[in-house]
């Protein structure tokens, strides 16, 4: 949808022209900060390219391309990203990857793999003569390298990823490194222990600890792209050839970054800019152009004439303040992707399409700070019908539940995906638990003010005793600034006053990772298309490592549901004898608890867009919206 940003989406929308990759990050905190400005403070203001808004091409060719990133570009580090950087899929690649988001997942540096019966052990060929940006070859132990950084690094926030609650390849773990010692985290992953093995140069091979059915799924990610062998330091085992700080940002004479993407880095500003260049050594195909320019430009409208005025060669993020549904005509579909064209008003005719995203929009509440009573107002006071076509123009599907309508498990045969979705939260339909009997719990297409009044003042709050919160929106997001608005003179007459403040993206997932925010708007989009990529946040497992805290001591929760939710995830989700029907039903349990914690309130469901000028010859992403641009083509 217009103006959308994602946990996993921000990395590549700025920079691959989507809305992807990341995170699934889920709402997982991690546990380091980059040493280098890992809010994106020392490179400048994160303003409009120093352009005016719509002015200078930053330094355009006949054959560069003209991107926007929407807020400041915070590293190159693919395991430290939770959001920050533009043009990933461009510079990176991972061993798996999705053609122009189209799934399934197809080798990207392998030339081949395989699977052990028991469906543990994954062999890949690895394609010969690849050569990184510094002129090194890509080898297996390259791999081995990558995928420990990212298991046991100081800088990694994607640990989850690898050795989490999903997808873990087997490791050690010793109790010793946390604290508490009894209370498992991440941080108890003993280095070097990780199984994976260059069996030789060119055969990579790693073991899960159990089977997961979306290993090549998330192996595309972009949390594990690979990178030389002893880039940097910052894992035990490993001096390191250069600093962290010089290799991923730039210090000295940095980023001295080498990836294995059809481009290669130029030179980047935080705050402004980064350029690219065409890598002449790409081991495939292309790249047709000589480089790409992502000029940060941080408000919607000023993006949006950028574009019109021929600045810039796509846009990804229209406000929805912008939008004007009657200016879309669709010529074609292609699956699910749908193709035309957008008149603006000026008469101005561009190429267009849309895609129905695997990614919910929601609220994200702190239960350090904020007491179940307020998070089940906001979820009274919301209509998700009401924002779903007014706010977002029709262009999203109200959102009741954090897993999205595709990947919805169903249980019975016959009865799709999205139907399952939608019979469960209108009416209980295959409900799991009590708070779930009856369908959503908050008014489903409803506002109920009388029972947020109600459950504020059985909490003790009334017109001479408010509640005061702040709430986050990510800067230039209209959607996530008009659905605030929406609530703020609601929750007025339930007794909570609330102030609304903006941030930068890459800002706010810092500051969600020290958790200092009440409440904020955020969005997820999937890096697999199965619920656990979302709601292995949400069972309520180690809060350390949860944006919402949920279950940490000193919050506002329910123990015997969290118990209800961790017993049905770990004894009917990851136990040995899980079958997917009890897998089904673990995901229902930890919806329906999610509904009687309001940890996450869901939103909207939306569509991804695209616009582009006739002069662009680039397909219109699939729905894992990762894409690379070594096909693309300009034709000025």
């Amino acid at each position: 949808m217009p103006d959308d940003r994602t946990r996993r989406g921000f990395l590549t929308a700025v920079g691959a022209g989507t809305v992807t990759a990341l995170a699934g990050c889920g709402g997982e905190t991690g546990d380091t900060t980059p040493s280098d400005g890992g809010d994106g403070s020392d490179g400048g203001d994160g303003g409009d390219g120093g352009d005016g808004g719509d002015g200078s091409d930053g330094g355009a060719g006949e054959s560069v391309l003209q991107m926007m990133a929407t807020g400041s570009i915070q590293t190159l580090d693919p395991i430290n990203a939770k959001g920050s950087g533009a043009g990933y899929d461009q510079y990176g690649r991972s061993i798996m990857e999705f053609r122009n988001g189209l799934y399934p997942p197809e080798p990207a540096l392998a030339e081949d793999y395989s699977m052990s019966e028991d469906g543990l052990t994954y062999t890949f060929t690895l394609k010969q003569g690849v050569t990184f940006h510094d002129g090194t070859e890509f080898t297996a132990q390259d791999a081995v390298y990558s995928f420990r950084r990212l298991a046991g690094a100081e800088n990694s926030r994607n640990r989850d990823d690898i050795i989490g609650e999903t997808m873990t390849i087997d490791h050690e773990r010793d109790p010793e490194r946390t604290d508490p010692p009894d209370e498992a985290t991440l941080a108890d992953y003993v280095p070097g222990s990780l199984a994976v093995e260059a069996v030789d140069d060119y055969t990579f091979e790693f073991t899960l600890r159990s089977p997961f059915q979306y290993t090549l799924f998330q192996i595309a990610g972009g949390a594990f792209a690979i990178l030389p062998e002893n880039s940097v330091g910052d894992l035990e085992g490993y001096d390191g050839e250069y600093s962290y700080n010089e290799f991923f940002s730039t210090e000295g004479d940095g980023p001295t970054y080498a990836g294995l993407g059809p481009f290669q880095v130029d030179s980047w500003t935080k705050g402004s800019q980064i350029q690219l260049s065409a890598f002449d050594d790409y081991y495939g195909e292309g790249p047709q152009i000589d480089g790409i320019t992502y000029t940060v430009v941080t408000s919607g409208n000023t993006r949006v004439r950028r574009f019109q005025n021929g600045n810039a060669d796509i846009l990804e993020d229209m406000p929805t303040s912008a939008f004007t549904p009657d200016s879309v005509s669709i010529d074609e579909s292609q699956g699910n992707r749908e193709i035309g064209t957008y008149t603006f008003d000026d008469g101005t005719e561009v190429n267009y399409g849309q895609i129905p995203a695997l990614t919910t929009e929601y609220l994200v509440f702190n239960t350090l700070e904020v007491p179940i009573a307020v998070r089940k107002a906001f979820a009274y006071a919301m209509n998700q019908h009401d924002i779903a076509e007014n706010v977002y123009k029709g262009l999203a599907k109200p959102g009741y539940h954090i897993t999205p309508p595709a990947p919805y498990p169903t249980f019975e045969e016959g009865v799709t995906s999205t139907e399952t979705y939608d019979r469960h939260a209108e009416s209980g339909y295959q409900s799991a638990t009590e708070y779930g009997a009856d369908g959503y719990p908050y008014g489903y297409d409803d506002t109920q003010l009388d029972e947020a009044r109600a459950v504020m003042e059985e909490a003790g709050y009334g017109e001479n005793d408010r509640y005061s919160i702040t709430a986050t929106t990510i800067t230039g997001n209209s959607a996530y600034a008009s659905v605030f608005t929406r609530l703020q003179s609601k929750l007025r007459s339930a007794y909570i006053d609330m102030n609304i403040e903006e941030s930068e993206f890459g800002t706010i997932i810092s500051r969600a990772i020290s958790g200092d925010m009440e409440v904020f708007a955020l969005g997820d989009g999937m890096e697999y298309p199965g619920p656990q990529n979302f709601l292995r946040f949400l069972f309520g497992g180690n809060p350390a490592t949860q944006f919402t805290r949920w279950g940490a001591e000193g919050s506002f929760h329910d123990p015997e549901l969290r118990e209800t939710t961790t017993q049905a995830w770990q004894e009917n989700y990851a136990a040995d004898d899980a079958t997917q029907e009890s897998r089904n039903r673990a995901f229902q349990v930890v919806e329906e608890g999610n509904w009687a914690s309001v940890q996450e309130l869901p939103t909207v469901h939306p569509v991804a867009q695209r616009f582009w000028h006739s002069d662009v010859d680039v397909e219109m992403y699939g729905v894992m919206e990762n894409q690379t641009f070594d096909e693309l083509s300009l034709n000025r």
